[in-house]
């Protein structure tokens, strides 16, 4: 879930920020790359540090860099042919489209090859019956302040493209202990939920730990992904922020930031089990994994910014699909976007990229190409290189594949329902079934969406639209028996679907009761679904690797010119962390200056 900006801080920092802005100027190339030499352990930890704040542990160098870039002087290639690009980007997630905005803004040409019939990856939506059926994220924030430490924000903001934001303020759940919609922010869970639900002493338990981790959510937000490239240059362009990264290294040792978020919460005496529950709800929805496994950077970036005055949640007029299309009209100032169009695989030549292969057997030529599908996929794409083919071994030993999804999209009559978020009927709400089952456990946690509560044109007129999803916890396993011939048709599926949709019906009817009896649509979906339209391995969420394993793979490869974001790059799941994943490979692609240059268009305070 992104978050909001906290407003106006350490304003005193002003004159010195701006002493290393025109400090950063004067140094020229030559002398960059000497100090990077000299100074590669300091740069590496100041990368370390700086990278912890995208929600994971820290970035390391990449193993082989990738030195092939598209400079500002290449901007207006003149391709003879329609099949030469400066850069390919395989997919159209939202790690991909903001990878190829990035790109296209700074005028090289870029194409987006897509496997599906529309763009987004898994933020694509359809229309049955009238109803706009969402298939991915659905709760945003941070996103409609001018100014936000969100990354994706920061993508808008450098491509100058952005949807029209529609803001709330009320979050349901449906626990155990009972059914409440809270509003966002501190006040309401510290002096109505934490009294009612929680132990005594709690309330003064969250006080301590949010006096643990708010100076290091202040001086996390002062350093934005942006700033990060994966090559010496990002002495310069992190050098920028460089009283912001004092202070963050004055509130929190690297190794500290990196280590699981639980020891804070035993380091604060953080021991009320509804405020450990909640935290570990919370916890696994933003980053798909407990307390006791998300780096501190993660729960430090959530915690200090989520409870604060004046929060609010945030959905993009028109659902998600405005969103990718913002994406996309940043892509079309210099690219273009081809659905239906599989990439077979990547081509290269004496251990550089020359371009791509489609399924179709067209060959498309490009200096760069960026891969955006899963780990796995993109293994499937790769040329047999012996260091490349290597690497992505390595990788894909180093983590497991997060679960995958039951879905079920419903459209009802809404009849004597509330048209806007109340805390009776609240736009968004996670039904819980036993605490004691974990929140990571199979069909026991759910999530729930009502967009058209928030934008009534997802919906026909005096109806309403319900999305239900358990998040990445449905194992796929249990699902490749129907894989065989004739699977997705035989009776059995269609019964043991109708079987494990039960636990989303029963989370809807914790806030609508009679739901069933106002369907006009209904859709169930399961794992073979997600892999099957997403195009996702084994219909898998992400790569899953603990903060105490270290972080997820970089963005350039062995292979020069080949390029990898997404949520199988760091730093990892969600829509933050793959703006940002695309960020950064296209910082890392860019020149310097032109990086230097996207930065100024930032407002992150």
């Amino acid at each position: 879930m992104p978050l909001v900006n906290r407003g106006d801080r350490l304003s005193f920092a002003v004159h010195r920020h701006n002493s290393i802005i025109c400090l950063a100027k004067r140094v020229g190339s030559h002398t960059v790359r000497w100090f990077a030499a000299r100074k590669k352990r300091r740069a590496m930890r100041t990368a370390v540090v700086l990278c912890s704040l995208c929600h994971a542990a820290a970035l390391q160098a990449p193993q082989t860099p990738t030195t092939r870039r598209i400079t500002a002087s290449s901007a207006a290639s003149s391709a003879a042919t329609t099949n030469e690009w400066d850069a390919v980007v395989v997919g159209s997630g939202i790690g991909g489209l903001s990878c190829a905005a990035i790109l296209a803004n700074a005028g090289k040409r870029v194409l987006v090859c897509e496997a599906h019939d529309r763009a987004g990856g898994v933020a694509h939506d359809y229309e049955v019956q009238g109803f706009t059926f969402e298939n991915g994220p659905s709760l945003y924030a941070g996103l409609s302040p001018n100014a936000s430490p969100n990354p994706l924000k920061h993508v808008f903001q450098i491509i100058g493209e952005e949807p029209e934001w529609l803001t709330y303020d009320r979050w349901g759940t449906a626990f155990p202990e009972g059914t409440f919609a809270a509003a966002v922010g501190a006040k309401d869970f510290k002096e109505r939920i934490l009294p009612t639900y929680a132990g005594p002493g709690a309330a003064e338990q969250f006080d301590t730990l949010m006096k643990r981790v708010e100076p290091l959510g202040e001086a996390i937000f002062g350093v934005p992904s942006a700033a990060v490239r994966e090559d010496a240059f990002a002495a310069v362009t992190l050098g920028r922020y460089g009283l912001s990264l004092a202070t963050l290294l004055a509130v929190g040792p690297a190794p500290a930031l990196s280590r699981p978020f639980a020891e804070v919460l035993d380091q604060c005496g953080v021991t009320d089990a509804f405020l450990r529950n909640w935290l570990d709800m919370i916890c696994f929805l933003l980053q798909g994994a407990t307390t006791k496994e998300a780096p501190t950077t993660l729960m430090a970036y959530m915690l200090s910014d989520f409870y604060c005055d004046g929060v609010v949640l945030d959905f993009p007029r028109g659902g998600t699909k405005s969103i990718i299309d913002a994406l996309l009209r940043g892509v079309r100032k210099n690219g273009e976007l081809r659905l239906n169009a599989p990439v077979a695989k990547v081509l290269a030549e004496d251990g550089a990229t020359t371009g791509v292969e489609l399924a179709s057997g067209e060959t498309i030529s490009a200096p760069i190409v960026v891969s955006n599908a899963d780990l796995w996929t993109t293994q499937k794409l790769i040329p047999k290189h012996p260091k490349l083919v290597d690497y992505f071994d390595k990788q894909a030993a180093r983590v497991t594949r997060c679960d995958s999804f039951l879905h079920l999209h419903v459209g009802i009559d809404a009849t004597g329902l509330p048209t806007e978020p109340s805390e009776s009927l609240p736009a968004q709400w996670a039904a819980l079934d036993d605490w004691g089952r974990g929140v990571d456990a199979p069909r026991n946690l759910v999530l729930v969406s009502m967009a058209s509560m928030l934008d009534p044109s997802l919906a026909p007129d005096g109806c309403h639209v319900i999305h239900a999803y358990v998040p990445a916890t449905e194992p796929f396993e249990d699902w490749e028996e129907f894989l065989t011939d004739g699977g997705y048709q035989s009776p059995a599926y269609r019964e043991a679907k109708e079987q494990a949709v039960e636990v989303l019906w029963r989370a809807i009817e914790r806030y609508v009761p009679d739901v069933r009896q106002r369907v006009k649509v209904a859709l169930p979906a399961t794992p073979l679904t997600h892999r099957r339209f997403n195009r996702r391995d084994a219909g898998t969420y992400g790569p899953f690797l603990p903060a105490t394993s270290g972080q997820l793979m970089g963005h350039s490869t062995p292979l020069d010119g080949f390029y990898v974001c997404g949520d199988s790059t760091f730093p990892g799941i969600g829509v933050p962390a793959v703006a940002a994943s695309g960020m950064i490979t296209a910082h890392s692609i860019l020149d310097v200056q032109t990086h230097w240059a996207n930065l100024d268009k930032l407002r992150i305070r």
